[in-house]
């Protein structure tokens, strides 16, 4: 879908505008927590921004817990001027109504899907937005984006057109297996468009703290003033982010390209998810980066971390991960003004400017078909998806001497450094700038009602006949064959018993024929049922159309309860108990 254009900077105040109600798990959100992953940066850089510079009046918690909502309050409480909070509970229809849609932080939209069918599939919208789309759980759901109950007011924001390539080839795989198997499945209806992730161009900014804060670092580390520095920034792991090596091979052929008037330094700032990682990142670095000083700084350490940036004189990612789909880093360079030496690969495809704001390094990987034995190692449990995803990159070549002369031209040319690093930073504040992304969410949300208030429900359900899920069916219509005959509203009921209040007293004392009474009537209509048939039968019509409407099915499970322990009898119209069937 084509969003609306947008309109530059912030809201200058609160009004109506689309808003959600954000299912708030805080895990999702937490972006200043040790080993942060990217999905948790983007969340919570999502959230602050929304805060910031959202129009709506109100910003809506989807959660069970009180304790998830005050962690959501006491995150806006953090941004002056942010709305004020309201907490919405699952199955409050009244309130996500009011907030029109319901953001979940990541592509597993299917399961909101089912939920939102116990109160009318036009209740609310669902957003989701992809991150990793390559482990089994979210293929899994985006496969069942086919056949669970999606509308077209649905939406699942993907990062990049990389990311919205692999979920249509998930369709189609899919499409394709069950039209082997004769059965016509359509598109899925969920809309899917591309919003990339923002960035808070503020904490970037070089402001004259900012640079002194750099100059502090370098010269804590022994950088010279006219040393280049090369930034790698982000989590040290080689099965699922990017492999050291050739970033190590670039950089060491790089400087030897550059020249000795040029002294080049690595900067490796990120986390380590275990010391045998830390370990062999570092033996790599000696063994294929011997020439240049590589200096390694805690990414959990946020004042050396934000000081990096303004350290740096350029800026390297040599990503070969499929579990990538957008990358954040290249972007927050862009807003600190560096030059990029990216990857040619998932989103730094789309943000990364080659031969403007940066330069991209081709890469290249094995071709289809190449990982059929993977996915079905993966598929038997023969492989974890960590071991298919880094065999997967170890099959994913970076071009190392492309990589290394883009290295060395920025590093020997500082002009040319310059330009491209403020040609970054323009890039970043007119494509990036949060103020408006989040304007682009909210334009989604805006057409998103449009479309549930004008289209169709596809696969509508009959509360009378349907239960929510396919999965959790009605037993009693999934095993009516297991009986001679069901209750029908024809037939007659009489008693049987011929003390049925004693014999009812008796069966209220045993826990053992009581275990159904949450799901009957109270024992008041209970017993006012077994005083009308004790005047006269009565067929099982007339015993509902004495009850209220919602009544009618505790009433035929309560009647089929005094059936079960020989209270009443059911005969057939004519009122011969067990007559023919």
């Amino acid at each position: 879908m084509t969003l609306a254009p947008l309109a530059d900077g912030a809201p200058a105040g609160r009004t109506a505008a689309p808003s959600c109600a954000l299912l708030y798990v805080p895990e999702a959100y937490e972006g200043d927590k040790p080993h942060v992953v990217g999905r948790q940066s983007a969340g919570a850089g999502f959230l602050d921004a929304l805060a910031r510079y959202g129009r709506a009046d109100t910003l809506y918690c989807l959660s069970e817990e009180p304790q998830a909502f005050e962690a959501f309050r006491a995150r806006l409480a953090r941004h002056a001027g942010a709305p004020p909070a309201r907490w919405v509970r699952p199955f409050d229809r009244a309130a996500l109504e009011e907030a029109g849609c319901v953001f979940m932080p990541g592509p597993i939209i299917s399961e909101g899907a089912w939920m939102r069918r116990f109160l009318g599939e036009r209740s609310y919208s669902l957003c989701g937005i992809t991150h990793s789309v390559a482990t089994e759980r979210v293929i899994r759901s985006i496969r069942d984006f086919l056949v669970a109950p999606t509308q077209p007011w649905d939406a699942l924001i993907c990062t990049s057109h990389c990311a919205r390539q692999a979920i249509q080839h998930i369709f189609e795989g899919w499409s394709d297996y069950l039209a082997g198997r004769g059965f016509s499945v359509g598109r899925t209806p969920v809309q899917l468009p591309v919003i990339p992730l923002g960035v808070h161009l503020d904490r970037f900014a070089r402001t004259p703290a900012r640079e002194a804060a750099g100059r502090d670092l370098r010269g804590r580390l022994g950088i010279a003033e006219d040393a280049v520095v090369a930034l790698a920034f982000g989590r040290f792991d080689h099965r699922s982010k990017a492999h050291p090596v050739p970033l190590f091979r670039s950089v060491e052929l790089a400087a030897r390209r550059a020249g000795d008037d040029c002294e080049l330094h690595l900067v490796m700032v990120g986390q380590f998810n275990e010391p045998e990682a830390e370990a062999e990142f570092l033996a790599a670095s000696r063994l294929f980066c011997p020439s240049v000083p590589v200096h390694w700084l805690d990414g959990r350490e946020t004042e050396t971390a934000d000081a990096s940036w303004a350290a740096a004189d350029l800026f390297v990612s040599l990503a070969d991960n499929v579990q990538e789909t957008f990358g954040l880093t290249p972007v927050e360079a862009m807003a600190a003004g560096l030059p990029c030496v990216v990857a040619d690969w998932n989103g730094y495809r789309e943000t990364v400017v080659d031969g403007e704001t940066g330069i991209r390094v081709p890469t290249i990987m094995a071709p289809a078909g190449a990982g059929i034995d993977l996915a079905d190692g993966h598929a038997r449990a023969s492989y974890d998806h960590f071991a298919v995803i880094a065999f997967t990159a170890q099959a994913t070549g970076v071009d190392i001497d492309a990589a290394a002369r883009a290295i060395a031209d920025l590093a020997s040319n500082r002009d040319l450094r310059r330009d491209m690093g403020a040609a970054g930073r323009r890039r970043a504040e007119t494509e990036y700038d949060w103020t408006r992304v989040i304007g682009q969410y909210e334009e989604l949300w805006r057409q998103l009602a449009g479309i549930r208030g004008a289209a169709p429900v596809i696969g509508g359900r009959d509360p009378q006949r349907d239960t929510v899920h396919p999965d959790f069916p009605d037993l009693f219509a999934m095993f009516s064959g297991h009986a001679s005959r069901t209750l029908a509203p024809d037939m007659t009921v009489h008693l049987a018993d011929p003390d049925p209040v004693y014999a009812i007293g008796q069966l209220r004392r045993l826990s053992i024929a009581t275990l159904a009474r949450p799901i009957m009537l109270d024992d008041f209509q209970v017993d006012r049922m077994v005083r009308r048939l004790e005047k006269a039968p009565a067929t099982v019509a007339d015993l509902l159309a004495a009850l209220p409407p919602e009544a009618a099915t505790p009433a035929l499970r309560s009647l089929m309860w005094l059936v079960k322990y020989g209270i009443v009898a059911v005969g057939t119209a004519a009122g011969q108990p067990g007559g023919p069937r």
